[in-house]
């Protein structure tokens, strides 16, 4: 009895942590940002209305959050997502709620909330649990409860590619007038969107490749090129090892990319900006960023033998690293490593379930859908989470709130396309 109710317990527990963490969040907000909060929900409830509540209308709404997030949207898209979902539930009279990989998610979120608990200021600290324990349970419920098609997922990488060929043109802009300055569009760094960039990348070449129309395929690249473009603008340079990792992969499998990989790599010198030359350039010589990245890592690696069961708890590293790094000038917010991050706060049980959903998801996908498709549209896909990841090695993208609602439904769409799909066996 206790295990068929355990989805719905969980759920609920989650629900409970969630509008805690929003509720404490909005004892600092102002009222022109609960008009905002309530002009996204009436936006909803229309949108609702004209086209029917369901999770697929609310996801596609929930794009929009993407052109300019903000931790107030964020949250109001993770009431919307669930409540969604309810309704759908009700419309159908369906009673059963499936929990994929439970064990892995109770886990990530017992240990997300003791690590909450332990955050020494409010800060940053709830969006990092959100995004770290919230975010992959919503979807994840989304993915094994609702219908999901793959003209669903098409709609919504459409979406992606549309919100960032926006951004790539308005940063291109933005940069094009101020060459000194890295911007990043019309987000507030311009490393938190690169995560989002290097998505809606692949993503448009997934949509390219994915074309039967020569016109419409051309169209998808050229909004390929723009992103990359915008890339390029904001001067990340790991998120270029992550273009270049998984162009070489598309090279690997597919013979029309080797050509546009060749012709792109003629084309980019005549487009990079020269303030991304000097720092490509500067790369090669001498750069504190990587010095700062080197120290983080040592210090983190160092916390992590000393806390590994369960961590230092969220965001604590923010506050205690102020007093611990060598010199100001190294002083790093975080560990510039995803990977490292995830077990600093929350020890090794939050490590192994969160990246254990990571890579399960993805072994599914690829066992699924990527090994036995022949127009190589999942295989794209798949690249693209997984460049994202690469370029987690000096970053932490996919546990920002920003980049995390795009990485976690991307894995959530994986996963509900490929629940349905007979395994074949590994060779």
């Amino acid at each position: 009895m206790i295990l068929k109710r355990l989805p719905l317990i969980f759920a609920c527990a989650g629900l409970t942590a969630g509008i805690v963490a929003a509720a404490a969040a909005m004892q600092s907000v102002e009222a022109h940002q609960v008009g905002f909060v309530g002009l996204i929900l009436a936006g909803w409830l229309l949108t609702g209305l004209l086209f029917g509540f369901s999770v697929r209308n609310s996801l596609l709404f929930s794009a929009l959050f993407f052109l300019k997030p903000y931790p107030q949207s964020f949250i109001s898209v993770l009431f919307i997502l669930p409540l969604s979902l309810l309704l759908e539930f009700q419309q159908e009279k369906r009673r059963s709620l499936l929990l994929p990989h439970p064990a892995a998610l109770i886990i990530l979120f017992a240990v997300a909330v003791y690590g909450f608990m332990r955050a020494r200021s409010f800060g940053d600290s709830y969006l990092y649990f959100l995004s770290t324990a919230i975010v992959p349970g919503i979807f994840m419920l989304l993915a094994a409860n609702s219908r999901i098609s793959r003209a669903d997922f098409t709609a919504w990488l459409k979406f992606i590619v549309y919100v960032g060929v926006v951004l790539a043109v308005i940063g291109i802009v933005m940069a094009l007038l101020n060459p000194a300055e890295r911007y990043g569009s019309l987000w507030i760094t311009a490393m938190n969107i690169n995560g989002f960039y290097l998505l809606a990348f692949f993503f448009a070449i997934a949509l390219g490749v994915d074309s039967r129309g020569s016109g419409s395929r051309h169209l998808w690249y050229a909004f390929a090129f723009l992103i990359l473009m915008g890339m390029l603008y904001t001067y990340t340079r790991i998120v270029l090892v992550g273009v270049a990792v998984g162009f070489f992969l598309l090279m690997l499998r597919m013979k029309r990319m080797r050509y546009v990989g060749m012709g792109t790599l003629l084309l980019l010198p005549l487009l990079i900006p020269s303030s991304m030359i000097s720092r490509i350039q500067l790369g090669f010589t001498f750069d504190y960023s990587i010095i700062i990245r080197l120290v983080a890592w040592y210090f983190s690696i160092q916390q992590i033998m000393l806390h590994p069961w369960f961590g230092i708890g969220i965001s604590v590293w923010k506050d205690w690293y102020a007093g611990a790094a060598p010199m100001d000038i190294l002083y790093a917010e975080h560990s510039h490593n995803i990977f490292l991050k995830i077990w600093l706060e929350i020890g090794v049980f939050g490590f192994l379930a969160y990246f254990y959903l990571i890579a399960a998801v993805l072994r599914r996908y690829y066992l699924r859908l990527v090994k036995r498709s022949e127009d190589n549209f999942h295989r794209v896909v798949l690249i693209g989470l997984a460049a994202l990841l690469v370029a987690c090695l000096t970053d932490i993208f996919i546990q920002q709130y920003h980049v995390s609602l795009v990485f976690w439904s991307t894995l959530g769409f994986a996963y509900a396309l490929s629940k349905n799909e007979p395994q074949i066996e590994e060779q």
